[in-house]
């Protein structure tokens, strides 16, 4: 039966990695690093790797939000620059590892800043702001499904070509769904369990 066991894992794990983005794991070694100097050696990277995938695919680019959003992670220079550019004055070229640095570094803040442990409202928070902890704490619980419940947010533009905005979509919709794609998409490229981080 063991035998049985630790075959299927092997089998699970390697279907996991034909489904993970060959850019992704590119990628994985210059987040890891990152992610072990400004977070922790024992931080679930897949968490980190799963932003890049849902923010960018893990390409470079420039969003079309029409707030200059750039990179693997989507940093977004009109709110962070003040912040990051002094310590990594790279993090918007391409290829330059301080973009990796930014990120996690800017992680770090929201992690030490979260008013509970788990992960699923620090990248909430990463995605569109504080607003989920105000949810939260009027839902007075931790739990997604609660905070969602409270979760009274208008309409924000997702596309813009030139000035006019051409798609919107519900802002409770999209940072609730964020969360939860992230742990989707951490799946494919997990390696162990999360030891003491905990994100739902």
């Amino acid at each position: 039966m063991t035998r049985f066991t630790v075959l299927s894992s092997c089998f699970i794990l390697g279907l996991s990695l034909l489904w993970a983005n060959p850019r992704c794991l590119k990628l994985k070694p210059a987040i890891q690093e990152a992610t072990e100097r400004h977070i922790s050696t024992d931080y679930p990277v897949h968490y980190n790797i799963a932003t890049a995938e849902k923010e960018s695919s893990c390409q470079w680019k420039e969003s079309a939000d029409g707030h200059g959003s750039i990179g693997y992670f989507q940093l977004t220079p009109k709110f962070l620059d003040k912040e990051l550019r002094p310590l990594f004055p790279d993090y918007t070229k391409p290829y330059s590892k301080d973009h990796f640095h930014a990120f996690a570094y800017y992680l770090n803040t929201l992690i030490q800043s979260n008013p509970t442990p788990q992960l699923w409202i620090v990248y909430q928070r990463y995605n569109g702001g504080d607003w989920v902890v105000r949810e939260c704490k009027r839902a007075r619980s931790w739990k997604w499904e609660r905070c969602r419940q409270f979760c009274r947010r208008g309409e924000v533009c997702v596309k813009k070509e030139g000035t006019e905005c051409v798609q919107l979509r519900s802002a409770c919709e999209i940072n609730y769904e964020y969360s939860f794609l992230i742990h989707k998409y951490a799946k494919k490229y997990r390696k162990g369990e999360d030891g003491r981080w905990r994100y739902w």
